[in-house]
């Protein structure tokens, strides 16, 4: 493959950045934040029905796109860029993982889901993490168990909730208004995302998925987890990077622009040096994601930690190049490092990354 996107994904690219520049910049980021919600309703339907984000790598016959990871990465990037308040990686990760479920009894009920995930009409927060404890009834599946770190769980609608049954571990459906079910969001030092701590105690659950599958279809979901989120923090290392420099060639120390000054050359261009390995890291792991499902589970790691520790540089040296201002709280860059600080821990930190990656290259040896 060449590591650059073809004409298509530019265009995407540059239609995804002209709706957010109007739909997320700073003033609409603090606002959604401070929202109990989280995210403003009218953008994200207008992400659904306009742009069709949610549905783009969702089949046709579902109301989707048919794209696949490539593109959700290029929408993604921009996301980062533009630190867009969105439910766009729980749909995005909901929707692939009902559509690898393969044979399933509750197919109806599954495709009802994707085509109102697609349209924007539902949220489905995916209770993985942990497991629940599920057990046969007269009154059929109940499940029991509390997890962590649901992303958007506070606003869902459903969710899927891998529980243990005689079998191995197996993937439910269970409905968010269900009575036994109770949420309570997680602060963080990142606003522009929610989690959510789901309990779910003798609730109803619809089995989804063949039975035992859950820890291959999970780990999956996480693989393409990391490969996502690895696009949005390489936007989010860009968009630091473009704030540092433009800054750097305005600001003025005795008499000449601070980016005249080796110290700070210096540090912009290590800044490069990580961001444009990252954007090769995910560019690739996208493809592979596309084309090639043996090798996912490597390359996303790869991609996460390479764009984490990108992102990490960035915002930190960009709050750096910018001095006491880039520290206040009117200032847009330390949004920047609270979102690209938690992301870096999700579906696994740096460590987690390297010593993952190890083992998988340990076990094809």
């Amino acid at each position: 493959m060449q590591f650059r996107y073809d004409p298509e994904h530019e265009e995407l690219a540059r239609v995804v950045r002209r709706f957010l520049d109007g739909v997320s910049a700073d003033a609409d980021v603090r606002a959604a934040m401070s929202s109990p919600l989280g995210w403003d309703p009218a953008t994200v339907k207008r992400l659904a029905v306009e742009l069709g984000v949610f549905g783009l790598a969702v089949p046709a016959q579902y109301g989707g796109a048919g794209y696949g990871v490539t593109e959700l990465g290029v929408v993604f990037q921009e996301a980062g860029r533009a630190l867009l308040c969105a439910p766009l990686l729980s749909t995005a990760l909901s929707s692939a993982l009902l559509l690898d479920l393969g044979d399933s009894a509750a197919v109806d009920l599954v495709a009802d889901l994707l085509t109102q995930i697609a349209a924007g009409e539902a949220i489905v927060g995916l209770a993985t993490r942990q497991t629940s404890n599920a057990r046969q009834t007269a009154r059929g599946w109940r499940l029991d168990g509390t997890h962590t770190w649901v992303l958007d769980g506070h606003a869902a609608d459903s969710f899927v909730v891998c529980a243990t049954t005689e079998q191995e571990p197996s993937l439910f459906l269970v409905d968010a208004t269900d009575p036994g079910t109770s949420r309570e969001q997680i602060e963080t030092v990142d606003a522009t995302r929610r989690f959510a701590t789901v309990t779910f105690a003798d609730v109803s659950g619809t089995p989804i998925g063949e039975p035992g599958s859950a820890t291959a279809v999970v780990e999956r979901s996480h693989d393409r987890a990391r490969i996502l989120l690895a696009a949005e923090q390489v936007g989010i290392a860009e968009r630091c990077l473009a704030m540092a420099t433009d800054y750097a060639k305005t600001r003025e120390q005795f008499g000449r622009p601070i980016g005249q000054f080796q110290a700070v050359k210096h540090k912009l261009a290590s800044v490069v040096l990580e961001v444009e390995a990252a954007v090769s890291a995910v560019m690739y792991a996208a493809w592979i994601a596309d084309h090639d499902a043996l090798l996912v589970a490597e390359v996303a790691r790869i991609a996460a930690y390479q764009s984490g520790e990108a992102a990490a540089l960035a915002t930190s040296e960009n709050i750096q190049v910018h001095g006491g201002i880039g520290a206040t709280w009117e200032h847009p860059a330390h949004l920047y490092l609270r979102r690209a600080t938690v992301s870096r821990q999700l579906f696994g930190d740096p460590q987690a990354h390297l010593e993952g990656l190890a083992q998988l290259i340990d076990a094809r040896a």
